[in-house]
């Protein structure tokens, strides 16, 4: 094999060869030569030969390892993102709770919108968490936090 991804087209191969190839790669999991010849209207036995010739199979297991990569890369940049997302919107809202609660009269109770932010608020962290360490920097900030708006709100952990 060359140093090109083992995927795309080698030095050797023909045009016919590789455009078989593709259609076996593409395949997925449910790959095979026979349903790779009957696309490209070849025989098997000259798709089996080009496939030992040009080691199909293992460049198909590089590619299919190459795509969960890419899946998992896109899947970690996307928890990122909304974890960041969520942080920033928890932030936001356990400010102006906080805020509000201090301009509060010293015995007032809560309004009832006061209440339902909160509970949003906690269940924006309870989905923070599930992307996170309970333990983060970032959680334990949040926890605090909660914490004290709970103490504003006379509720008892």
């Amino acid at each position: 094999m060359s140093e090109l991804d083992p995927w795309v087209r080698q030095p050797t191969e023909s045009d016919p060869a590789y455009e078989a190839f593709t259609v076996y790669r593409d395949m997925g999991s449910s790959r095979s030569l026979a349903a790779s010849a009957v696309t490209v209207g070849k025989s098997v036995v000259l798709l089996k030969q080009w496939s030992a010739r040009h080691g199909w199979v293992e460049r198909c297991r590089a590619y299919d390892q190459h795509l969960i990569g890419v899946r998992t890369e896109s899947y970690a940049v996307m928890v990122r993102k909304t974890t960041a997302q969520q942080s920033a919107l928890t932030d936001k809202l356990f400010d102006r709770l906080n805020e509000s609660l201090d301009q509060l009269p010293p015995g007032s109770d809560p309004s009832i919108r006061w209440t339902q932010a909160f509970s949003a608020a906690c269940k924006a962290r309870t989905t923070l968490l599930d992307y996170n360490k309970p333990d983060a920097p970032k959680n334990t900030e949040l926890a605090d936090k909660i914490a004290s708006i709970l103490d504003k709100l006379g509720v008892e952990e």
